[in-house]
């Protein structure tokens, strides 16, 4: 069961690495169409539609649970919709302040905080491949990032990239707890879904947005088609790998295995914005494609199977 864990949560992260060029085309598109909409209310616009279609697809395989909802049922989905929620605004507002490849590099900072939370919380140390794999993913993530030195002293958009590092190494921290195994995950993922499309269109109406606005948002063919690459691929089948498959692996190992995202993000921010580009109709140029990707794509690939290949017991 771990081994097929890990090959889910390693497929599950490469369609995260999508998200980051996505989501800037999709914020770009949406800008060329309605340039007066306010970027944290088209985030909260594009989260909610997200999340909210999300749910409504998982409904009909929920409907018998519905019925008796667990305790710890609430308590998990509760817990993933504030971590992930914050955290996915923060890094959506990022994205639309700075290059795609420098926030996945920084969203990579939760390799650290996560270990950092579960020593605190067992008062024991991590063990030596998690310290090397640690290190293997940052120096890996910062050359992954070709301008990073540019953005040493960070601007809004990194400031808030970091702060959602922190809400993303909680989310890990909480699907892993144990008192959350019996849980029934396809119920807790749509529940998760419900409240976090609640929250963002509570925070989207508060910005002063309403259905017209959302209309123009997503009236342009190309919004939607690449929306719907977001809602499937990228949000449903990984959330639900999430949040079925990580309790079988530690919340460090999960977040190191994660850390394959950035290096995904990286190669795609290298041809897929032009393709992007030409499919919307906007300017969204490709980021360089250098060897410090491949130095630094070995860097976190090596760190993935150094904790991936670590002896464990189901």
């Amino acid at each position: 069961m771990i081994s097929r864990a890990r090959t889910l949560l390693i497929g599950a992260t490469l369609f995260w690495g999508l998200t980051f060029p996505l989501i800037r085309g999709l914020q770009l598109a949406q800008n060329d169409h309605a340039p007066d909409v306010s970027a944290p209310a088209l985030v909260s616009a594009d989260v909610a539609a997200r999340f909210g279609v999300a749910a409504l697809v998982l409904l009909p395989f929920c409907v018998r649970d519905l019925l008796n909802i667990r305790r710890r049922e609430w308590m998990q989905a509760i817990g993933l919709a504030f971590l992930a929620g914050i955290g996915l605004f923060l890094q959506s507002l990022g994205l639309a302040w700075t290059d795609a490849s420098v926030a996945a590099f920084l969203t990579q900072l939760y390799t650290l905080i996560v270990p950092l939370i579960v020593a605190l919380r067992d008062w024991r140390l991590p063990g030596w491949r998690v310290l090397v794999a640690c290190a293997l993913v940052l120096a890996g993530a910062a050359l992954l990032s070709p301008d990073i030195m540019k953005h040493f002293v960070p601007g809004a958009g990194e400031v808030v990239v970091l702060l959602s590092a922190v809400f993303f190494a909680g989310q890990i921290v909480w699907v892993e707890r144990p008192i959350f195994a019996e849980n029934r995950s396809v119920l807790v993922t749509m529940l998760m879904f419900a409240l976090l499309a609640a929250m963002f269109i509570t925070g989207y109406a508060g910005q002063g947005g309403d259905i017209a606005t959302l209309r123009r948002l997503f009236e342009p063919a190309p919004v939607w088609q690449m929306f719907l690459v977001l809602l499937f691929p990228c949000t449903i089948f990984t959330f639900l790998i999430m949040n079925c498959w990580q309790r079988w692996v530690s919340a460090t190992e999960a977040g190191i295995i994660y850390c394959i995202e950035p290096v995904i993000a990286a190669i795609l921010c290298g041809f897929l914005p032009g393709w992007i580009s030409r499919f919307a109709s906007i300017n969204y140029p490709n980021e360089p494609l250098t060897w410090t990707l491949f130095v630094g794509g070995s860097l976190i690939v090596g760190a993935t199977i150094l904790v991936a290949t670590e002896k464990r017991t189901a």
